[in-house]
């Protein structure tokens, strides 16, 4: 059906006339367990086949030639709406005015990337669930509420006028898991969320344990105190740090004009680093890594790029369309955040009498952690964390930090230890010399 179907979507676009197209297929077999106090409460099976549409077409706007965009959306029951889907396509990209750009022909070497696994299918519901609960009972003062497990194989298929026809297989192992901890006549809820391509990196008995501790010490929790003191931020604190590095490094921001970092530019400012130097990669090709594909949104083959080394800008993440706008080389849209490792052992941030310090603060969850990805400025709420002085170790909740990145970075650590997330592979550990703390 799939094939009968790209055939007419390619019919249909070759009778316009268009200057490009670009068709995403992609079909999605998840199977799906619902848990309500440990008992599965639901279990479905859901088959998705959609289809993304992406039409150019040329126009001239005052004598220079302009390139129109549009795309929509649609799945095998909405095919018969599909000549009055591209009709409306075709009007809304002449209401858009860019420069124009070439899609990739797909002459290129494209990698082959690990990122599905093949043992995964509905009886992996089971073994979830199953871990689940062994793993929550072995916990004190704590009770699972619920758990919402996913299991994904994923089919990805890009064409475009221009004879690109590449493909992949992928899968997501995903959950959402829900403990109640006892504190006194009262219960602290603690929500963890997860995502994972393997079983084996499913790590479901270690996150339940990280969990339940956070949810027990969250009965005990007080403000930190207010001032600037050094932090230590771990875990999913660290997604998102990263992302304005990210930011000051794309070429859609150079070519915009919403950020001025020319090649060769310190990230960190001109002030003197007293800690480490920081080095990323844009890493498509880490087995695993949700951020890992075989091609990106254009059909540019993925691959690792060296944006950032020793604070410098090397490289601008650039896609086919910024790259020719710029006219630089096309390195694919964002793989995987991969951050080089520091030389100190994680454990030694946590002792304040190692660096000279009487307190540290490791904060290990935030309500939400949003970095300003154009002026790198960050306030988060502290969800879960730890003041830790020598001798004794307080849990925190709630209060805020605080900070600019440019300035911590120019004195931090980061940890020997690595850790693959989600979508980056960073350090265990970073420690700031001087955060602000807003709390008691």
């Amino acid at each position: 059906m799939k094939n009968k179907l790209i055939e007419k979507l390619q019919t249909a676009l070759s009778k316009r006339s268009l200057f490009g197209w670009q068709i995403f297929e992609v079909e999605t077999k998840s199977h799906q367990s619902f848990l309500a106090l440990g008992d599965r409460e639901c279990f479905r099976e859901a088959n998705v086949l959609r289809y993304d549409i992406t039409i150019h077409v040329l126009k001239e706007e005052g004598g220079t030639k302009k390139l129109g965009t549009s795309s929509f959306e649609l799945s095998p029951e909405s095919f018969p709406n599909l000549e009055k889907n591209l009709d409306e396509a075709i009007f809304a990209a002449g209401l858009v005015s860019n420069e124009i750009f070439e899609l990739p022909d797909g002459t290129g070497s494209y990698p082959e990337v690990e990122i599905l696994d093949a043992s995964l299918s509905k009886d992996t519901l089971k073994e979830c669930e199953d871990r689940t609960r062994s793993a929550v009972s072995k916990e004190k003062g704590i009770r699972l509420s619920s758990a919402e497990f996913f299991v994904d194989e994923i089919h990805s298929r890009l064409l475009n006028h221009k004879g690109l026809n590449i493909s992949q297989e992928s899968s997501i192992l995903e959950s959402e898991i829900i403990l109640l901890a006892s504190s006194g006549k009262d219960e602290k809820e603690f929500i963890s969320r997860f995502r994972r391509r393997f079983i084996i990196d499913f790590n479901l008995e270690v996150e339940i344990e990280r969990a339940s501790q956070l949810s027990r010490d969250a009965g005990r929790s007080r403000l930190p105190k207010t001032g600037e003191f050094p932090v230590v931020f771990s875990g999913e604190t660290l997604d998102k740090m990263f992302e304005p590095l990210i930011a000051w490094s794309s070429a859609r921001l150079r070519y915009n004009r919403i950020i001025d970092k020319a090649l060769g530019s310190n990230l960190v400012g001109a002030g003197k680093v007293a800690g480490d130097a920081i080095t990323i990669w844009s890493n498509g090709l880490l087995k695993g890594g949700m951020g890992s594909c075989r091609f990106d949104g254009f059909g540019s083959p993925m691959s690792r790029v060296l944006l950032i080394q020793n604070n410098i800008l090397k490289t601008y993440l650039a896609n086919k369309q910024y790259a020719d706008y710029l006219k630089i080389p096309v390195t694919g849209d964002l793989g995987n955040i991969e951050v080089a490792p520091g030389s100190t052992p994680f454990e030694l941030f946590l002792d304040p009498s190692l660096i000279g310090e009487k307190v540290i603060y490791h904060i290990q969850a935030f309500s939400a952690f949003e970095p300003n990805p154009i002026t790198g400025a960050f306030s988060a709420e502290i969800r879960a964390g730890y003041e830790i002085k020598p001798g004794s170790i307080q849990p925190i909740k709630g209060g805020s930090v605080s900070g600019f990145l440019q300035q911590g970075l120019q004195n931090c650590l980061l940890s020997k230890e690595q850790e693959l997330r989600e979508r980056i592979l960073a350090p265990k550990g970073i420690l700031f010399k001087k955060l602000t703390l807003a709390g008691a």
